[in-house]
Parts: C-alpha cells; sequence; structure tokens
C-alpha cells in the first residue's frame, strides 16, 4: 500500500517502518519541522511536501497516517476524508469533545474509514488476555486493574522542550493523552462505565496543564469495580493489568511503564497457574508495537475487516477522560 505521512516525529518514523515492513511505501511526508521532514524523507525516499502541496497528493495514497500534535487535526482530517481516502489517526482524537463532533461529523458527512492509533489493544500479549476473558473461562467480571508507572516526558523537569506533550500551547496532559490507552483496554474487557472518581496531580508547574499523575476508581455498568492507577514522575517503573472473574482471573505483566511480558491466569479447576512469554518491549521495540496495529489497518482495508478501534471508540475513551478531569477539578464522583 502507498501511504501519506502527516507528523513526522518520533513516532512517525515506527509507523512509518511498520507500512514499509508490511510490504508498502511511504510515497510522500509533511510536518511543520523542516528539519526533522527532511531526516524523516531521507530515511524512506519520499517526497517532503509543502502544506498547499497536501490536497494534490492525499488522493494518491491508500491511506493517510496523521500523528501530529492532537489540537492540530481538523484542517487534516478534513482534508483526507473528504478525498474518500482512510484515515489512521493516533490517539488522543482530540483535547475537546467540540472538536471530537467536528471529527464524527466529517466521518459522517464523507463515509470515512478512520483507525485511532491505540497500538497496545492489538499487541500480541494483551491480544491473549482479551482472549482469555471474552472465552469465558474467567467467568464474568468482578475487579479489574491498570497500574502503570515510570519516568515519562518531562520527568525531573527535563527535557521539557522536546516534545509536544510538554509545550504549554499544545500540552493536553496524561488523563487525556496516556489514560486514554487504560480507558480502552479496559472497557474492552468489561464493557461500558457507569461512574467514575478521580484525582490528577501535576509535578511540572510550569504546565499546570500537563498533569502526570492520576487514581481513579470506576464502577462498570455490569458491577464490577475498576481502578486506574498511573504516573509519568517514578523513577522506577512497573506495568500491570489485571482482571478477576468469578471463574478465574488474569495478569499482564511488565517491568516498565509500557513493557508487556508475561500473561499468567488461573481458574478455579487449575492446580497452578499458566503462563505466556511475550518479552514485548515499547522502549526497545516501538517499531513492533505499532506494526501490528497497521496490520490489522490492513486486513481492514483489503478484506473489509472490521476496524477495532474506530472513531467511535477514541470518541467514548475522550468523554471518559473528560469525566475524569472533571471528577478531579470538582471533587465528585461523575456518572457517565
Amino acid at each position: 500500500m502507498k501511504v501519506l505521512m502527516i507528523g513526522t516525529g518520533d513516532i512517525g518514523f515506527s509507523h512509518a517502518r511498520a507500512v514499509v515492513r508490511l510490504g508498502g511505501s511511504i510515497i510522500g511526508a509533511y510536518d511543520v519541522n523542516k528539519v526533522g521532514l527532511a531526516k524523516f524523507a531521507k530515511e524512506f525516499d519520499c517526497a517532503q511536501l509543502e502544506y498547499d502541496q497536501l490536497k494534490d497528493h492525499i488522493p494518491n495514497a491508500d491511506y493517510v497516517v496523521l500523528c501530529t500534535p492532537p489540537t492540530k487535526r481538523l484542517d487534516y482530517a478534513e482534508m483526507v476524508l473528504s478525498a474518500h481516502v482512510p484515515l489512521y489517526m493516533e490517539k488522543p482524537i482530540a483535547t475537546t469533545l467540540e472538536d471530537a463532533e467536528k471529527l464524527e461529523a466529517m466521518e459522517q458527512k464523507y463515509g470515512g474509514k478512520i483507525i485511532v492509533g491505540f497500538a497496545h489493544r492489538y499487541r500480541p500479549a494483551f491480544v491473549k488476555m482479551h482472549e482469555l476473558v471474552s472465552s469465558g473461562v474467567l467467568g464474568e467480571p468482578v475487579h479489574l486493574y491498570s497500574h502503570r508507572y515510570g519516568p515519562g516526558f518531562g520527568y525531573g523537569q527535563r527535557s521539557l522542550s522536546e516534545s509536544w506533550r510538554t509545550d504549554p500551547k499544545l500540552a493536553c496532559g496524561m488523563t487525556i493523552e496516556s489514560i486514554s490507552h487504560e480507558f480502552n483496554l479496559l472497557t474492552s474487557l468489561c464493557g461500558d462505565f457507569a461512574t467514575i472518581a478521580a484525582n490528577v496531580n501535576c509535578t511540572i508547574p510550569s504546565v499546570p496543564q500537563y498533569d502526570t499523575n492520576t487514581s481513579m476508581v470506576i464502577r462498570a455498568k455490569n458491577g464490577a469495580i475498576v481502578s486506574i492507577g498511573a504516573s509519568w514522575s517514578s523513577g522506577v517503573g512497573v506495568n500491570i493489568k489485571g482482571y478477576i472473574g468469578t471463574k478465574g482471573a488474569a495478569m499482564l505483566k511488565g517491568r516498565n511503564m509500557f513493557e508487556f511480558d508475561e500473561v499468567v491466569y488461573k481458574t478455579l479447576d487449575m492446580e497452578t497457574e499458566e503462563s505466556f512469554i511475550y518479552n514485548d518491549s515499547y522502549a526497545l521495540d516501538q517499531d513492533t508495537v505499532v506494526y501490528h496495529i497497521h496490520k490489522h489497518f490492513w486486513d481492514c482495508l483489503e478484506n473489509g475487516t472490521e476496524i477495532i478501534t474506530p472513531l467511535a471508540e477514541g470518541v467514548k475513551v475522550l468523554k471518559l477522560s473528560m469525566a475524569a478531569l472533571k471528577s478531579s477539578e470538582e471533587g465528585i464522583e461523575v456518572k457517565l
């Protein structure tokens, strides 16, 4: 497939490498950072596009990857969707519900085909955990949890200018930008949430909207309780996700914030735990993590497979992030 890139930061390289690994090619790229764009174009031997060239080049692509900061999406998204070209959009889809509604309207107006980049949903270790839950062997959900801690962007006040995440003009904070993963993964295991109570904290005074720590207690519509804890300001890292059901339990373990090392499960009729080893490291092999979701999108485009994380999922997750921030700001439990 032929792919056009809009946004050529660090994650853009991983997207492009995934495309090439699948047998595709990058036919052009655009970024406001001309130095980064030139580096990207050199690696992938593609055209360096100016903004006013995008409308002419987008129709030549089989799909477009959009990985600009989430506050800079609407214009590009309309260019792609109005040309009736499928769109891969990085998460979060936006930072306001108003922008999310505009994206929904575009999707409907142009009959768009959009996948949202919740890449962790497609990683083999989580796929295994999801299969265990959906098979029914663990029973109905009782308690789900996700605890993810480590040194994120801006940790120790360092490297504040190296990412859009810590740019005061672009930052949206962990609850919108990163906890979106937790919402996506956990709701895929237990269904939609009914209530949420959250507390968030910022450790970078110069960027007060950039929350770096969160703790949430949630109740799912089916009665299960859910807890989320995360930090971007911890020098010690861990990643644990779990499902406790009426017939058994499963846990995904990782050495650091985004590592998926092992899935362990045990049902009531098993004498010992069973373990599946993956050693799936986002820190060491970000390209492969991104590869899995591109492989799924290719299958959707070529064979009509249903997209697992469509735009509607991005909208749902953004609403949960907004509810969590409202809960923290007002000190209330929010009914969803």
